[in-house]
């Protein structure tokens, strides 16, 4: 297992944040960054970006969304390292919308799952268009300060 200081994590600004989405695209990941969204990426020894993430602000909350480990690095702690960091940005009005399986890691660093049908219309109406596109997601709100 590759260690974790192998690795360095970095905020991106508005104008890199094109590599963020040609990180996706390599990986075939369904992320798509907007310029001025918080977004971080996680980069190995050589610089190259292994893992990405962002926070997308819909006005009445944020969304954490876009939150990805190229497959070779997977199961090294490079997401939670990304999460830690980002972190730092979230509050109790940041959700996201992870895919079932991944339920006990969001857990495990601070979400909480949430009844969807008692969260304001803007997050529930957000939650449903990704539901309406077949994915099998649920929703979760940040609940703890973890740093």
């Amino acid at each position: 297992m590759e260690s974790v200081q192998a690795y360095s994590v970095d905020w991106l600004a508005n104008v890199e944040i094109p590599l963020a989405n040609k990180f996706y695209r390599e990986h075939r990941f369904r992320g798509k960054a907007r310029r001025h969204e918080t977004c971080a990426v996680v980069r190995d020894e050589l610089g190259v970006i292994i893992g990405c993430g962002y926070i997308r602000d819909h006005s009445a909350f944020k969304l954490l969304t876009g939150v990805a480990v190229a497959p070779v690095h997977q199961g090294r702690g490079v997401a939670r390292l990304l999460l830690h960091f980002l972190a730092t940005r979230l509050d109790h009005n940041t959700y996201t919308f992870p895919y079932k399986h991944l339920l006990p890691f969001y857990a495990s660093v601070g979400f909480k799952q949430a009844d969807a049908d008692r969260q304001q219309l803007s997050v529930k109406n957000c939650y449903q268009r990704y539901r309406n596109q077949g994915r099998q997601i649920e929703i979760m709100v940040y609940q703890a300060e973890w740093r």
